[in-house]
C-alpha cells in the first residue's frame, strides 16, 4: 500500500482544517436557537453514540489495560471535557474572529510542551515559524471588517482552551502508538463526562426544545458528527502519522477558513492586509515544519 506523498498536505489534517474552520460560523448560527449548556452536553452524547457504533461496526474498539485506564480518562477529561467547556463558553462571549485568533495559540503551546516532554527537540525554526504563523493569523482575522465584539472573560476562556487543548494533544500522542486512532479516542471519551454532565445536565433537561428549529438541530448535527466525531478522529490520525507539533499546525489555517466562510456566508470582505497575512502564515508554517540539514556528531557504538 503506497503512502500519501509527503509533499502534499495530510488528507486527514486537510479535512480537519476545513471542518474546524467552518465550525466557527456554524457555532454562531447554532447559538441562535440553543444555549451553551445544551450544545455542550447534547453534542457529547450524540458524538459518543456515533463513535461507539462506528468503532464497534469496524472492530476498532480498544480496551485500555487497567494500569492505563486513568491515563485515558484524564486525557478525555482534558480533550473532550474541559477544553470543550472553555471553548464553547468562550465562543458565547467573543466574536468568531477573536475566538479563532486565541485558539490559534495552541500550536505554539504544543511545540513548547513537546520539547519539554522530550517528544521533539527545540529548534529556532519551530518558535520563529510559529510566531510568524500566528502574526499571519492575526492579520487575516483582525484586519477584517467583521464582528469585533468581545469580553475579557470570553478571551480568557478562549486562551485557556488553547492551553488545555495543547496539553491534551501531548497527552494523547503516546496513547496512539500502534493503536487505532478511533479506538483510542473512544476509550478516552468517558473521561469528559466527569465535567460535562455536572456542568450542563440541569440546564439541558430543563430546556424547552420545541423552540429549536432546523438551524439549531442541523448546527448541532454538524458540531457532533462532522466537526466532532469526524474531525477529532481525523486529527488524531494526523497526530499519529506526523506527530503532535506538525499536526497542531492545522490551527494556523483554521482561522483563514473561518474568515473565508464568514465572507461566503455572512458577506464579510477580505482586504489586502488579510491576503498578506495568508502569505506570512504560509511562510511561518513552512519554517516551523521544515527540517534543515545539520551537522551530525558521530556517536560511539556501545
Amino acid at each position: 500500500m503506497s503512502r500519501w506523498p509527503k509533499w502534499l498536505p495530510h488528507p486527514a489534517l486537510l479535512f480537519v482544517v476545513i471542518t474546524w474552520g467552518m465550525n466557527f460560523v456554524v457555532l454562531k448560527y447554532t447559538y441562535m436557537e440553543l444555549h451553551v449548556q445544551q450544545v455542550m452536553l447534547l453534542r457529547y452524547v450524540f458524538q459518543g453514540i456515533v463513535m461507539w457504533v462506528y468503532a464497534w461496526a469496524l472492530k476498532l474498539n480498544y480496551k485500555p489495560p487497567k494500569g492505563e485506564l486513568f491515563k485515558f480518562w484524564i486525557t478525555g477529561f482534558m480533550s473532550s471535557g474541559l477544553y470543550m467547556v472553555l471553548f464553547l463558553e468562550g465562543m458565547a462571549r467573543v466574536g468568531a474572529s477573536q475566538g479563532a485568533v486565541c485558539l490559534a495559540t495552541a500550536p505554539i503551546w504544543v511545540s513548547i510542551f513537546s520539547v519539554v516532554k522530550g517528544h521533539d527537540r527545540g529548534r529556532w525554526q519551530l518558535f520563529v515559524g510559529g510566531a510568524l504563523a500566528y502574526a499571519g493569523v492575526a492579520a487575516v482575522i483582525l484586519m477584517g471588517t467583521g464582528e469585533k465584539h468581545w469580553t475579557v472573560l470570553g478571551l480568557a476562556f478562549m486562551l485557556a482552551s488553547a492551553l488545555v487543548w495543547a496539553t491534551s494533544v501531548v497527552m494523547m500522542k503516546p496513547l496512539l502508538t500502534d493503536r487505532p486512532a478511533v479506538g483510542v479516542y473512544v476509550a478516552t471519551f468517558p473521561g469528559a463526562a466527569f465535567i460535562l454532565v455536572p456542568y450542563a445536565i440541569k440546564e439541558t433537561l430543563a430546556f424547552d426544545y420545541s423552540q429549536v428549529g432546523w438551524i439549531g438541530w442541523s448546527g448541532l448535527a454538524y458540531l457532533a458528527l462532522i466537526a466532532g466525531f469526524g474531525a477529532f478522529t481525523a486529527y488524531y490520525v494526523g497526530v499519529r502519522d506526523v506527530g503532535a507539533p506538525k499536526a497542531s499546525m492545522v490551527a494556523y489555517f483554521v482561522p483563514v477558513v473561518a474568515a473565508i466562510g464568514a465572507w461566503g456566508f455572512q458577506g464579510e470582505a477580505l482586504n489586502l492586509f488579510q491576503i498578506l497575512g495568508v502569505v506570512v502564515l504560509l511562510v511561518g508554517v513552512w519554517l516551523a515544519s521544515a527540517k534543515f540539514a545539520t551537522k551530525q556528531t558521530p556517536q560511539a557504538i556501545t
